[in-house]
Order: structure tokens, then sequence, then C-alpha cells
């Protein structure tokens, strides 16, 4: 165990040398002291090595690893930007980090701000807002701008931007609308998510039977093919519902 403990520190220490010396990020030196033997692999195959094929997937690895070593260091990153050159560019992608932060209400000014001009319809501008508040509650607002974007970007993420209008709907209590506009999505939607999405709309208007019966397509979908990690979190999350639903029964 010492010769073994001994050898991890050797590689901590050759691999933050190499970081030091050839002026890589100082994040790198965290990651490599928090997480010795993952973190030098990370490095090397990302700083030493680009090109490899575990490139990607790796460099997803190493950024949720410094995203827990420093949360904040991507907020700040973008605005420092922000304070450097305060384009569009750079207010969106701040706006699109504190959304992800659930600083829904600093996001929303912010994709104001950026709304002027020849900006003012720019489809990820009006998404980014529409998004930010729709997850502040703020649903017919929402809804408004969804319905802006569709008249001045019909085919920017057109599925996407339908179910969530639908969302709106049905969270600002037009039930009725949001079924009508969820059901006409059923079956051209790309992926799990709207089944899902009226399945638990729904089990909310209590029609049960209605509502098992949409969650068991969803997971049904999910055995008989070969679906992609971020459609089988439905299957999972339906799986989850039907569950709470015969514990309830």
């Amino acid at each position: 165990m010492p010769i073994m403990a001994g050898i991890v520190v050797l590689l901590q220490l050759t691999v933050v040398y190499h970081a030091f010396r050839n002026r890589r990020p100082y994040y790198w030196i965290f990651v490599i002291m928090a997480f010795p033997v993952l973190g030098a692999l990370v490095y090397f195959l990302v700083e030493v090595l680009p090109g490899s094929r575990s490139e990607r997937h790796l460099k997803k690895i190493g950024n949720d690893i410094v995203k827990a070593v420093n949360p904040d260091r991507e907020m700040k990153r973008k605005a420092e930007e922000l304070a450097i050159c305060g384009s569009v560019e750079n207010k969106l992608k701040l706006a699109e980090e504190l959304v992800e932060r659930g600083m829904f209400d600093e996001a929303i000014t912010l994709f104001r701000s950026a709304r002027e001009g020849q900006y003012y319809f720019a489809p990820d501008l009006l998404y980014g807002l529409a998004r930010a508040r729709f997850f502040n509650g703020e649903y017919l607002e929402a809804r408004k701008l969804l319905g802006e974007l569709q008249e001045h970007a019909p085919r920017y993420y057109a599925q996407e931007v339908a179910l969530m209008k639908a969302r709106a709907a049905a969270r600002f209590g037009d039930r009725s609308i949001a079924r009508a506009e969820m059901e006409s999505l059923l079956e051209s939607f790309v992926g799990l998510e709207a089944r899902y999405r009226y399945a638990e709309l729904l089990y909310e208007d209590g029609r049960l039977d209605h509502a098992r019966a949409e969650l068991e397509r969803v997971i049904d979908h999910a055995k008989r093919f070969k679906v992609a990690a971020e459609e089988r979190v439905w299957a999972k999350l339906a799986r989850q519902a039907l569950a709470a639903m015969r514990a309830a029964a």
C-alpha cells in the first residue's frame, strides 16, 4: 500500500508539473490533486492527447469535475467576457448560464436587454427568454413569446417550441388547449418527452386510466427500440410515475 500511494503521489506531481510548465489552466491542478488517478487520466487524454476517440466524453467528465471543484467558474468567466464586450452573443451566453443556475430573474433581465434592433426577434433570444419566463412561473408571458417565435422563425426547434407552448397553457390553466396541442404532437414528435408530458397532463386532470396507458406506451417504446440515453430518462420517469400511482391506489 505505501508503495502504491507513493506511485500515485509521484504521478500527481508529474502531471501537475506538466500542466504548470505548459501553462495549462490552473484549475487542472485542483482536478489532478482532488481526483488523483482519474484527474491525471482526464488531463492526459484531453490536454496531452487531443483528437483521441475518448476526448469528447472525457472532456465532459473533466468539465463535470471542474464544476464540482469550482461551480462558479463558468458563470464568472462569462460575466467577465460580458464586462469586456457587451455583445448580444455574450449576453446570451451568460443568460443561458443563469437559467441553468436557476437565477431566472437575472436571466430575464439580461435576455430583455439583448432584445433590441435587428435582434429583437432573434430565435435564440426569444426561446431563451421564453424558457426563463416559463421556469420562473410566468406562463402567459412564456406562451406569448413562444407564439412570436413560431411566427417569426417557424422552423426553429419547432417541436420543442410547440411542446413548451402547450405546457405553458396547462400551467396557466388553459387545460383543453394544452391537451389539444399536445395530442397534435404525439404522432410527429421525435422522442418520448411529448407522450410523457401528455400523460402528466392527463394525470393532473384526473384521467388516471388514460395517463397509465400513455406511461405504459412510453416504457414499451423504450423497451422495443434502441433509444438514446436522454430518451431513457423519460422511460425511467414513466416507470416511477406508474409505481407512484400503484402505491397511491
